[in-house]
């Protein structure tokens, strides 16, 4: 026990430094007027105040995340698992692909559910000789979730679900949460989405973790937000932001998990030509339009299907 302790005290500290997520470098200075405006539309977006420094209370409930997490993986991998990298390997096949590759684990977020199993949310990611740190920015990362059991004090693997899906940019799954899906049912949401030349979307996916087989209960995801940032006032496109908040309800239909219940706000601006009678080319002004509506989705047996109302995010 001595050790095991000894083990973690060294074991977090490295943890802590290695989960940061290496953001990709900066693209070089950009060449046209049209990238340029791209570039500070994205920039006036990071333009956020900083958030508040965490309380030693969120601290330490992030290192208790952390030693947790570890020991998961330690369970997994035993002297695979790299506790400075926060890394392991595995040969696993990619989605609808015969032939055996190797990954490495990146551990996302884990979760103890009610019947006292551990839940953990995993990113692989490729192996490459020729990787060297560089991610593709176009392609998702691929969602592994490992059920943990404990016996006689000890965590055993009961369940790898390998290569779900392939969700989210930059080879990254996203951002991990747990609920219940319907009563007694424990359940993962995956939040995720893309940012590129300007357009930023985002969407949910959702994941019975009590199900033999895993797989996405919402399709290819449902669209929670979008924005065009880059968008130009004086060009003639559609600008446009939309976003969510998402709740569950109780199922109207009685299926097997609870209804999904969208309330989106935004607002699009359509432009107007307001140039004189003989001018030349169009004069265009802003015509903002409010938006504001609500969807429900409920599952038909195999998936999420819309119900009632729009998803306004997915209309853009």
């Amino acid at each position: 026990m001595r050790s095991a302790v000894l083990f973690l005290g060294v074991l977090f500290p490295m943890l802590l430094a290695s989960c940061r997520e290496h953001t990709p470098a900066p693209a070089a200075a950009p060449a046209t007027p049209a990238a340029a405006r791209v570039a500070a539309a994205e920039a006036k977006a990071a333009a956020v105040p900083a958030p508040l420094p965490p309380t030693p209370e969120e601290l330490e409930a992030g290192a208790a995340a952390l030693r947790e997490r570890a020991v998961l993986m330690h369970a997994i991998f035993g002297t695979k698992f790299n506790p400075a990298a926060n890394e392991a390997p595995i040969e696993m096949r990619a989605p609808d692909e015969p032939d055996l590759s190797m990954y490495t684990i990146e551990p996302v977020a884990h979760a103890f559910l009610p019947n006292g199993d551990a839940a953990l949310v995993a990113n692989a990611l490729i192996v490459r000789a020729d990787r060297d740190g560089i991610r593709v920015h176009t392609d998702g990362g691929l969602l592994n979730v490992f059920i943990l059991r404990k016996a006689d004090g000890r965590w055993t693997l009961l369940k790898h679900h390998a290569n779900v899906a392939r969700l989210g940019t930059w080879e990254r799954i996203g951002t991990a949460k747990f609920m219940h899906l319907a009563p007694g049912k424990p359940g993962l949401a995956m939040l995720y989405g893309s940012a590129f030349q300007g357009y930023v979307d985002r969407y949910l996916s959702l994941f019975d973790l009590g199900a033999a087989d895993l797989r996405d209960l919402t399709g290819d995801g449902i669209a929670v937000s979008a924005s065009a940032l880059a968008c130009e006032p004086a060009d003639t496109e559609t600008c446009y932001d939309v976003t969510s908040g998402w709740r569950f309800a109780v199922s109207a239909s009685g299926a097997a998990y609870n209804d999904l219940v969208f309330q989106f706000r935004g607002e699009e601006d359509s432009k107007k030509d307001v140039r004189r009678k003989g001018g030349e080319g169009p004069r265009l002004a802003s015509d903002i339009t409010r938006l504001d509506g609500a969807a429900r989705y409920a599952y038909d047996g195999k998936t999420y299907v819309l119900v009632e109302g729009k998803n306004l995010a997915k209309s853009h």
